[in-house]
């Protein structure tokens, strides 16, 4: 954390880049803390909230190759800062309509928007690392996912208490604001093409085939890695939704305040960790510190599920934390190894391809055991598949 409040750092590239990020994400958190929330005070049962909110994965999903393309081919400044206009607007009609199209469709929408500012911000971010520290900037990155996972929803619970939504989307919408006014003057244009012009070229139907062909860049551990990047956002989106329903009375009967402190824990370790244990990636090799994460992941769930001691439970969420900031850091490096000599664009869009898809299926499917084997089995299962498809990567462990 001291390199993230070091002053030329602030003042870099990846420092303005991660600022903007705090920025934003911290915003995004906010607002899907309270859509749950919201959609529960319409009257939707769970499925149906599990359903509607796993569109905004969906969104991105169908956006995020073509947009992809876009960031190498127009501004990605632009990109940015309309994604703020968009975002704002949509999010703010979400909570003018109840009807459920009408809640499908601009739910669906807001998820694109939001990629509009995530694509071109991880294209600019794999363009600035430096190879010989990647792994070290991404576990700051990741520092500051989980500043954001642990503080968005936070803020959003005070703010809702005494301001309610429109408070909350006041807020995110200044954020927002506040971000976008960091792009226009801090981020250099990468592209002086028009952003109009550039859309029809990137968003054709068979460009969308023809980028399949985009991930023969990164090999056979390149495929692996957007697997497991597919399985732990799935897993970790799992993990956030139904974490206050497993302490609920169906599960844990822990208090609620009890559960929301709980819930930091999976955040908390990955805010203090995740830089050191990026250099340790760099330093000993990222697939050795990837495989150690992916262990001590799947073995943190299934304890978490098997015990109902409530300092078990903090040291489980602790360890879900630490093996997650081992995790990202070293995936995110050893992606972008796999692709440095490629555009960035394009193979950040397939990552994130990748990435929705998780955030889209993990809901639904995570209902699908709750529902017909229980909570406890949601945690039990994904911690024992995490740690079996990890004993896949030892094949590449020796590989250069």
């Amino acid at each position: 954390m001291r390199l993230l409040l070091h002053r030329k750092f602030i003042t870099s590239k990846i420092g303005i880049i991660f600022l903007i990020t705090l920025f934003w994400l911290t915003a995004d958190r906010m607002l899907e803390f309270i859509f749950p929330v919201y959609l529960e005070g319409l009257g939707k049962s769970y499925f149906e909230i599990g359903l509607l909110l796993s569109l905004t994965a969906l969104g991105g999903l169908l956006s995020d190759w073509p947009l992809g393309n876009l960031a190498d081919r127009a501004s990605r400044k632009k990109m940015m800062v309309s994604s703020v206009i968009f975002s704002i607007i949509f999010a703010c009609l979400i909570f003018v309509f109840n009807v459920d199209w009408a809640l499908a469709l601009l739910i669906t929408l807001w998820g694109v928007s939001y990629q509009l500012w995530t694509v071109p911000r991880d294209a600019l971010l794999a363009s600035e690392t430096d190879k010989e520290k990647r792994s070290r900037e991404y576990g700051l990155f990741s520092e500051i996912i989980a500043t954001a996972d642990t503080f968005g929803p936070l803020i959003a619970g005070i703010i809702l208490v005494y301001l309610g939504y429109y408070g909350v989307l006041g807020i995110y919408s200044i954020m927002l604001g506040i971000a976008a006014l960091i792009v226009i003057l801090f981020i250099k244009e990468t592209n002086h093409k028009s952003l109009l012009k550039s859309i029809p070229k990137s968003f054709k139907i068979f460009a969308f085939v023809r980028e399949i062909k985009e991930i023969k860049y990164l090999g056979a551990l390149g495929l692996l890695l957007l697997f497991y990047s597919f399985v732990f956002t799935a897993m970790d989106y799992v993990v956030f939704i139904f974490e206050p329903l497993f302490c609920g009375p169906d599960g844990l009967g822990i208090p609620l305040y009890l559960a929301g402190l709980l819930m930091t824990f999976f955040s908390i370790p990955g805010i203090f960790f995740s830089y050191p244990l990026g250099i340790l990636a760099d330093k000993i090799g990222k697939k050795k510190v990837l495989f150690v994460g992916m262990i001590s992941i799947g073995a943190s769930l299934i304890m978490f599920s098997i015990t109902e001691n409530i300092i078990l439970l903090f040291g489980c969420a602790a360890l879900y934390s630490i093996g997650s900031a081992m995790f990202s850091p070293a995936i995110d490096g050893l992606i972008v190894d796999l692709s440095y000599k490629h555009t960035k664009g394009k193979i950040v869009g397939i990552w994130d391809s990748f990435l929705d898809l998780g955030y889209f299926v993990g809901p639904i499917m995570g209902g699908i055991i709750a529902q017909f084997q229980g909570l406890r089995e949601v945690y039990l299962y994904l911690g024992i598949f995490f740690m079996a498809i990890s004993l896949l990567l030892i094949f590449f462990v020796k590989r250069k």
